[in-house]
């Protein structure tokens, strides 16, 4: 078993493979990454080689899910990019409530990862519903990797992730999450049974039929090629109500390429109202 390079040939074929399951596109020069991430699996089935590993994955539907599970990145945590959470608390949720009585707040994390994000978001809205009573919600995540989708379902959270909420939002913290010991902390029942994770492949339309008032595409676009972009927001719009709000990472645009969504402010776009279509905005 030589394990100490991963050629170039089978290096370019996990490349098409990622990009055919995921639509990530993973550059040239991420070579020793990839090798690094397979390595261990490849050890663990006592193959000879990665031309054997990517044989196996082709012919073996259930390692498919192992092999996405290894080439996707996954790095996220609570309140991610003060900005963005800062404008859903102050500006988003305010405008939507008084726009929207009686109705449930549908929101998407469209790349839930661990769960952070969608954990936050309830954080957010349990917070407010406490403070306006008839408000309600219902947050949806979705992520590529089932390995994410059972954490995110466990919501079990340690480490770096809980000392950045802690420290950021020390009054959120206390009241919204609860320690499960050995320095371990889920949040609380009341927030966490409105939130549902499902797996979903962003190249693909969602499985269920919810039109969402808020979607959640952050650092994940930046993985994909123009055109992959293009193809992921043409799948994301529709899922989208009329009046909702998109929002990406701090690290992405849309600027570049062409979508059926207009800036509204630093990381913020609605959709293009469909009278400025018929005259051909963009």
């Amino acid at each position: 078993m030589d394990l100490s390079t991963l050629n170039d040939a089978c290096f370019l074929n996990f490349l098409k493979l990622t990009h055919q399951l995921t639509g990530i596109t993973i550059a040239p020069n991420r070579h020793s990454m990839l090798q690094g991430r397979l390595r261990k699996r490849v050890v663990s089935l006592s193959l000879n080689s990665y031309e054997e590993y990517y044989q196996y994955v082709i012919n073996t539907p259930s390692e498919k899910t192992v092999f996405v599970d290894l080439v996707t990145t996954n790095e996220t945590y609570f309140f991610r990019t003060p900005r963005v959470w800062d404008y859903i608390e102050k500006s988003f949720l305010p405008n939507w409530h008084n726009d929207n009585h009686g109705k449930t707040l549908m929101v998407w994390s469209a790349a839930a990862s661990s769960g952070e994000e969608a954990h936050s978001l309830a954080v957010l809205c349990q917070s407010f519903k406490e403070k306006n009573p008839g408000f309600n919600y219902q947050i949806i995540g979705t992520d590529v990797s089932q390995e994410m989708i059972g954490l995110c379902q466990k919501g079990l959270y340690t480490g770096k992730s809980i000392e950045v909420f802690r420290k950021n939002r020390p009054e959120s913290f206390v009241k919204y999450m609860k320690s499960m010991g050995n320095d371990v902390y889920q949040l609380t029942p009341e927030a966490r049974n409105r939130i549902r994770f499902l797996q979903h492949n962003l190249f693909k339309p969602l499985a269920i039929n919810e039109r969402f008032d808020l979607v959640l595409l952050r650092n994940v676009l930046i993985y994909f090629t123009g055109p992959d972009q293009e193809t992921v927001l043409k799948m994301a719009s529709p899922r989208l109500s009329d009046q909702g709000v998109l929002i990406i990472g701090e690290s992405e645009s849309l600027s570049h390429i062409q979508t059926d969504f207009q800036l509204s402010e630093p990381l913020v776009y609605k959709k293009v109202p469909l009278n400025k279509k018929t005259h051909g905005a963009a």
